[in-house]
């Protein structure tokens, strides 16, 4: 049995690196870096061959893992079925824009009044976020300052 205070034997239990990301930076994040299953289950696989046989994982502490990971995976299922339905509002409040009039401000400070010919829709990240076209102008959906189904007059 190795002793796993060793550093012969950290460095034969290779963990795999994880990524996280801040509400403040937009960073991508790569699916190869995460934790998932089959990282948990090395990662317990390896415990397991590991311990003391004098000394052995208390059960205890194993279901209480296995209960995290699930109670995690759950609550990313979650997550994903928020993001998806979030993503089919989007698309449906941007899509019932198309012939309305708009009002929205430009980042340079100036603002764009018009009706809606397009939206086009880019995903990021599983985030979908529509694009108005207002008189062959670009309107970033956030943007949006008024809805009319008559014109607006500008000031």
């Amino acid at each position: 049995m190795p002793d796993i205070s060793s550093s012969t034997f950290l460095n034969q239990v290779q963990v795999p690196q994880t990524t996280f990301r801040t509400a403040t930076a937009a960073t991508t994040t790569d699916k190869s870096k995460s934790l998932g299953k089959q990282d948990f289950l090395k990662l317990l696989m390896a415990q397991l061959q590991n311990q003391d046989p004098m000394k052995p994982m208390d059960d205890t502490q194993m279901i209480a893992q296995m209960a995290q990971f699930s109670a995690l995976e759950a609550s990313q299922q979650l997550n994903a079925t928020i993001q998806s339905s979030n993503n089919m509002q989007t698309v449906f409040q941007a899509g019932a824009l198309i012939g309305k009039y708009i009002q929205a401000n430009q980042a340079d400070g100036s603002s764009t009044t018009g009706a809606v010919t397009s939206v086009g829709f880019t995903t990021t990240d599983g985030v979908t976020a529509p694009t108005i076209q207002v008189g062959g102008k670009d309107v970033d959906y956030s943007t949006i300052t008024k809805v009319s189904s008559t014109p607006i007059a500008t000031a």
